[in-house]
């Protein structure tokens, strides 16, 4: 889906912009700070959905989406707004927008409302296959940044702040893509780290504890036990043997 988002806060375009960009089907076509320099794009670009502010300068959002129903005929409309009343939800409504979200929203929530939209232009396929890329998306990404920094002190609200999305969510996301908690998740791939480091007869056992994020050398070898079956050493003497 081809997008516009109109607010005349920088800081918000910039976090919207970023939120669609986590989709690969979802494209921002063009952000504006005023109505009059939107108008003029759509007059010469076709696109699928508009995220306005219902409060912009020189018109309200209300009025400006009026307009651009002359001009974009069968595009989606979201208002993001601080103004909350019923008065504009109404109104809203009666103008068919899709959505009427109050400032401040969330990332998932921006990303929810663009998914329903997307499953309606597509033919009302159900939800969980239209969020799918999305989701997946997100969890691959999440797993690259633990890649980068699971020897530091990472945490799920780390993770989520990179991705601009709320822990709970990513959490949700989490057990729901991989059946593991983001813990159980980061503690698997520290540990599969540490296999790698102890092939390496350079580095001490409480070297490769703190080179995998444990901050405990007992702790990382009890962790290691259970998940192997041998403690560090026992499994750096079976690979210098010719075992695993």
């Amino acid at each position: 889906m081809k997008i516009v988002i109109i607010d005349d806060e920088p800081k918000i375009r910039k976090g919207l912009s970023k939120v669609v960009e986590m989709h690969p089907a979802w494209e921002v076509a063009g952000m504006f700070a005023e109505a009059e320099s939107a108008m003029d794009f759509l007059r010469e670009n076709t696109v699928d959905v508009i995220i306005t502010d219902i409060h912009m300068p020189g018109v309200t959002g209300l009025d400006m989406i009026e307009q651009m129903r002359e001009v974009c005929k069968g595009v989606s409309f979201i208002i993001l707004s601080g103004f909350g009343t019923f008065e504009y939800a109404q109104r809203a409504i009666d103008l068919g927008v899709k959505k009427f979200l109050t400032k401040p929203t969330s990332p998932e929530e921006v990303t929810k409302t663009l998914a329903q939209i997307e499953e309606e232009r597509i033919g009302n396929v159900p939800s969980t296959v239209s969020q799918k890329p999305t989701n997946n998306l997100l969890i691959l990404r999440a797993k690259e940044y633990i890649d980068l920094n699971y020897r530091g002190k990472l945490t799920l609200k780390d993770v989520a702040a990179a991705l601009y999305i709320s822990p709970n969510y990513l959490s949700e996301l989490f057990k729901k893509n991989t059946g593991l908690k983001f813990s159980d998740y980061l503690m698997e791939v520290r540990l599969e780290k540490s296999r790698q480091y102890l092939t390496d007869i350079r580095y001490k056992v409480g070297d490769v504890a703190e080179l995998v994020g444990f901050s405990d050398a007992r702790y990382f070898s009890s962790a290691f036990r259970k998940k192997f079956g041998v403690t560090p050493l026992e499994f750096r003497r079976n690979y210098a043997a010719g075992g695993e």
